[in-house]
């Protein structure tokens, strides 16, 4: 577990703090907080972050309700210091009377384990998405919750390896099963061979919160928030940067305050949301 820095946080990162504690108190699910907490640890888990959500006590002392939601995210933390971040989580569901979550490989039976490992690395060096696809019909398994937890072990194990070519076949494989239990295998394989243009998405949503779709906004700006994660897990660093400066411009950051470094096409993607917002 990573040590509290030991010299005060500068303005820079004090604002990226900020920013993650607010994604941390609002993220949708404990998966979505979890992996936000692993991918954040050095700053969610110094003794910044702690003061930080004490003096919010401080600022809401009429709120019970978010009184309550502070308090149980600040025991978490703590606890992710202490037992650390996987551990932690665990032991919240538990107490929460949660049944093995997909995320949760803890209960699965080794041997299952291990015979789920070798069809999730058939799966992903396939080839082509027909090959995967006829893969995916001869081992239903890989839809289980059983497979979504092996998967996110074998996702814990190779980012701590620093293998993230691996991490992002397994993230990119991973999401595309999660697509197939919730919107069907076909559907889920049509999106992933031809998938919409994603800057032109994000433009083109930002763009339509901020300008003539208010009322989405929090919405918007949940997807960006778990988009944000899934950019961090694949260590695309120039989308993870874009998706930050919009995150800030959904919440009402002006764009002169912002002003991400950018390159390329993520650059004339933040450009054309600048452009039309009237930044």
């Amino acid at each position: 577990m990573p040590d509290a820095p030991d010299t005060p946080l500068d303005d820079g990162l004090l604002d990226e703090l900020a920013h993650l504690l607010h994604e941390f108190l609002t993220a949708p699910t404990f998966t979505a907080k979890q992996r936000l907490v692993e991918h954040n640890a050095r700053l969610l888990l110094g003794n910044e972050a702690d003061s930080a959500l004490a003096g919010l006590h401080l600022t809401y002392a009429d709120d019970e309700t978010l009184l309550a939601a502070l308090s149980h995210h600040q025991r978490l933390l703590r606890r992710c210091r202490e037992i650390g971040v996987r551990e932690a989580f665990l032991e919240l569901r538990r107490q929460l009377g949660e049944g093995p979550a997909a995320s949760d490989p803890a209960d699965i039976d080794e041997a299952e384990a291990a015979a789920l490992v070798d069809t999730i690395g058939e799966f992903i060096t396939a080839g082509d998405w027909e090959v995967s696809r006829r893969w995916l019909e001869a081992h239903p398994e890989l839809l289980t919750a059983s497979a979504d937890a092996v998967f996110e072990r074998l996702i814990h194990t190779h980012q701590a390896r620093h293998e993230m070519n691996v991490v992002r076949e397994l993230v990119i494989h991973r999401d595309l099963l999660r697509a197939c239990r919730e919107i069907g295998v076909e559907a889920a394989f049509e999106r992933t061979q031809n998938p919409p243009a994603t800057l032109d998405v994000i433009a083109e949503n930002t763009i339509a919160v901020l300008t003539g779709q208010p009322g989405v906004r929090a919405g918007w700006q949940e997807t960006v928030r778990l988009a944000r994660i899934r950019a961090a897990e694949l260590d695309d660093g120039p989308m993870l940067a874009l998706l930050r400066a919009v995150d800030r411009l959904v919440a009402g950051e002006p764009p002169e305050s912002i002003a991400p470094a950018l390159g390329g096409e993520h650059a004339a993607c933040w450009a054309r949301i600048v452009g039309a917002v009237g930044g």
